[in-house]
């Protein structure tokens, strides 16, 4: 018994420290400004992009699987409408749509990209497992986005469900993958495929009204922190890691 408690009282301990890291006012502002300002490959403005106007996603299935993948992209739509209260839905036809989701095979991926996001996206993907742009309008609010599942790579690396998560959220205006940022499905080098605590209110800083479109990294930086205390006064830090698994239906797949 002495033995078990000890092992309790130290895992209780670290559990705390681990927690505590991301949850600081400091972290979550440093961890916005890496994943939601420039962009993946480098060479756009550092600014926030944020939707404005709803998101309509049209998904093209190329491969099989079909109810699968709709299961598992419905729950993630659901999850990022809860965080972020920004209206998003999946449309049936092209011209309803503001952003294409192709669930495709490795194959078809660089044709399918240089048709529909030009040849310089093409030239990005490099192995990549999945991957996703949007587009801006002169607002710098985003107005279109694509996103790329190559399904036979994806579960060859065990990704298909990471790759759903990750891609979508990233349109959502947080479109760079930091080492720094942590624990995030933002960073590639950490375990976690579905939203963690941290991300939950990195989202949630993004699509706080104050946050406007356009703000470059100084007025982030004098936006950024009054948000983080208005969600830390609401108890929506401290909770964030029980929320996240609480509201997020993927976890029941996942686990």
């Amino acid at each position: 018994m002495r033995y078990t408690t000890v092992f309790l009282l130290c895992l209780v301990w670290q559990i705390a420290i681990a927690e505590e890291h991301w949850q600081k006012p400091e972290y979550i502002v440093q961890s916005f400004l890496e994943v939601a300002l420039g962009s993946e490959f480098g060479g756009a403005k550092e600014i926030v992009h944020k939707w404005v106007k709803p998101v309509r996603i049209l998904v093209t299935h190329q491969v099989g699987d079909e109810a699968l993948h709709e299961t598992l992209l419905d729950a993630h739509i659901a999850h990022l409408i809860l965080i972020t209260g920004h209206d998003i839905k999946r449309v049936q036809r092209a011209e309803q749509a503001n952003v294409r989701l192709f669930f495709t095979r490795e194959s078809l991926l660089i044709p399918l990209i240089k048709q529909h996001s030009g040849e310089a996206s093409a030239a990005h993907e490099r192995g990549a497992i999945c991957l996703a742009g949007f587009r801006t309008n002169v607002a710098d609010e985003i107005a279109s986005a694509s996103i790329y599942i190559p399904v036979d790579r994806a579960r060859q690396k065990a990704k298909l469900l990471a790759c759903i998560v990750e891609e979508l959220t990233q349109v959502m205006g947080l479109p760079r993958d930091s080492d720094r940022v942590y624990p995030s499905v933002f960073n590639d080098k950490t375990p976690d495929d579905l939203l963690t605590g941290l991300d939950d209110i990195l989202l949630r800083v993004l699509y706080d009204p104050r946050m406007r479109a356009g703000l470059n990294r100084k007025q982030v930086l004098n936006v950024t922190p009054d948000i983080v205390k208005d969600l830390d006064r609401q108890g929506l830090i401290k909770n964030a890691a029980f929320r996240v698994r609480k509201q997020g239906a993927l976890y029941r797949y996942y686990q």
